[in-house]
């Protein structure tokens, strides 16, 4: 094995035991977040239902109906099968420490998230060892992948869709067609589950295949059809919460959504258009819970890094160059700017920024040999 390669791979296992460490600590550490005191409730209400065989109910039901249910229902399942007690929710306040009696709750659905985002880091790591390990330090995605919130789940099938979609095109050079259409399909069904999780995954993932797709694939049905069909399929087999009537409700659950990002909640908070920016070159979190997160460095070299390395990752993984082009455009455009989006294109800047590094000591390199 050449140096370099074992090089990446030190760095590699570096990046996931800081990710484990990190996203342990913040695990037990965090103090019970907004949208956790949405989602667990949610989630102990589904597992009524199922532990009585209540199957249509589970399908009906209509609380935070506007996030489609899967991983609401990965909770439920966890906490069907470990027989955690539900808290009493009037004694959990935001930002104060979480009581006793609600700790076993807490605990178990943030390590669903956490083990997702460790996944997240090591998959990242597969296409650049540095850019894992920015992402592992990032707080960001430390936090957000460190509470009982829907980000992990959704995230992981994103960045197996790509890898999947990239697959396909390598896969398919040589034989004249622009895909294969085996890992083309499995993209597909990994884009609907990344659906079935929170909306935005997939649509900015989505629309960063597009390109791809409109330059290679525009002439053949079959390469829709296969990214396609199987996307649709298992993202209504993963969202009950449509079966009664698949498209009035999936319309009624996507404008929830554009009517929300315009509500007084949004209004009254007055991020401005720029808010995004002003998260990917500041690691709040950092103020926010102090001490729970090792450095903010990772967030405030992130950017600058990414836009060193665009070029190389347009040239060597051009799938993660327009995932992040495309992600930065759509945080900047969507109305509503909570700080947990930014996870829609964190892998991606971590990739470019990692592809930065790498620029940066090829230049060095060279600079010293010349």
């Amino acid at each position: 094995m050449s140096s370099k390669r074992v090089l990446a791979l030190a760095i590699l296992l570096l990046a996931l035991l800081v990710a484990v460490w990190q996203r342990a600590r913040a695990v037990e550490r965090l103090p019970p977040d907004f949208d956790e005191l949405v989602y667990l409730p949610v989630a102990y209400r589904y597992a009524e239902k199922v532990a009585g065989g209540r199957w249509s109910e589970v399908a009906s039901y209509r609380e935070n109906f506007e996030h489609p249910p899967l991983v609401k229902l990965l909770f439920a399942s966890e906490l069907l099968a470990t027989g955690t007690p539900e808290p009493d929710w009037k004694t959990v306040r935001v930002g104060r420490p979480i009581p006793e009696p609600a700790v076993p709750a807490f605990r178990l659905t943030r390590w669903l998230s956490a083990v997702t985002g460790i996944l997240q880091v090591g998959l990242t790591g597969l296409v650049h060892p540095v850019g894992a390990l920015l992402l592992a330090l990032d707080s960001y995605h430390a936090k957000y992948t460190s509470q009982a919130y829907l980000e992990g789940v959704p995230g992981l099938f994103a960045i197996l869709a790509v890898l999947a979609f990239e697959r396909s095109r390598r896969a398919a050079s040589g034989t004249g067609a622009p895909f294969q259409l085996g890992w083309l399909a499995l993209s597909g069904g990994l884009l609907g589950l990344a659906a079935a999780g929170k909306y935005p995954y997939a649509m900015v993932v989505g629309l960063a295949f597009l390109p791809f797709l409109l330059g290679y694939g525009r002439a053949s049905g079959r390469v829709w059809a296969a990214l396609v069909l199987p996307a649709v399929g298992l993202f209504l087999l993963a969202h009950p919460a449509l079966w009664p009537d698949p498209l009035g409700l999936l319309w009624e659950s996507l404008t929830f959504h554009w009517r929300y990002s315009h509500s007084e909640h949004v209004v009254r908070s007055a991020l401005p258009w720029y808010q995004p920016l002003y998260h990917l070159t500041h690691a709040t979190p950092t103020r926010w819970h102090a001490g729970v997160f090792a450095t903010g460095a990772a967030t405030w070299v992130l950017l600058p890094l990414a836009a060193v390395g665009a070029r190389a990752t347009w040239r060597q993984r051009p799938v993660w160059a327009v995932w992040a082009g495309v992600g930065l455009v759509f945080l900047v455009l969507w109305p509503t700017k909570w700080a947990q989006y930014l996870l829609l294109v964190l892998p991606a800047l971590s990739v470019c920024a990692g592809m930065g590094v790498s620029t940066l000591l090829g230049f060095a390199q060279r600079r010293v040999q010349g």
